[in-house]
């Protein structure tokens, strides 16, 4: 890859995230500030993904989340503790443990998705439905290209 094309990709990239951070990262964050005082910066993206999901490995929880098993577990312990969610053995594979929402944890992720719903009504009246597509699209080959590098990565020898 030429110098030019990296110099736009990485700049590219880095106004992508900070974007992001701005647009959804922030907005959200004001929104539920207050109304999940007993949560961690990245619990209710848990609760979110646990509650999509209905029930989830932590493994796959930590794909989804880019957290150190170490960190995630202690995040799942702390949510445990709370009553939002709780962990059972996988009735297909005892070796496998599956993480839910409890009741209180439903009732966290309804009003997350309130709050989530409300924020994608905001954003999408600046947008049309080809944008949308195109964002959607764009989101599944960053997603696969990015999946492709680290299955490579992983699969060297160290």
């Amino acid at each position: 890859m030429d110098e030019a094309t990296l110099s736009k990709i990485i700049l590219l990239s880095m106004e992508r995230d900070a974007l992001d951070n701005l647009i959804f990262e922030q907005t959200f964050q004001k929104k539920i500030a207050g109304k999940f005082r007993e949560l961690s910066k990245n619990q209710p993206l848990v609760i979110k993904i646990i509650g999509i999901e209905g029930e989830i490995m932590p493994s796959t929880l930590g794909k989804y989340t880019g957290l150190e098993k170490s960190s995630l577990t202690r995040m799942v312990d702390d949510l445990e503790k709370k009553g939002i969610v709780f962990r059972k053995t996988d009735p297909g594979d005892r070796r496998k443990v599956l993480v839910s929402l409890t009741e209180k944890g439903l009732e966290y992720y309804n009003c997350l998705s309130q709050i989530t719903t409300e924020m994608a009504d905001e954003i999408l009246e600046f947008v049309d439905d080809k944008d949308v597509e195109d964002f959607h699209r764009s989101l599944e080959t960053m997603v696969r290209i990015l999946r492709k590098v680290d299955a490579r990565r992983s699969a060297r020898p160290r």
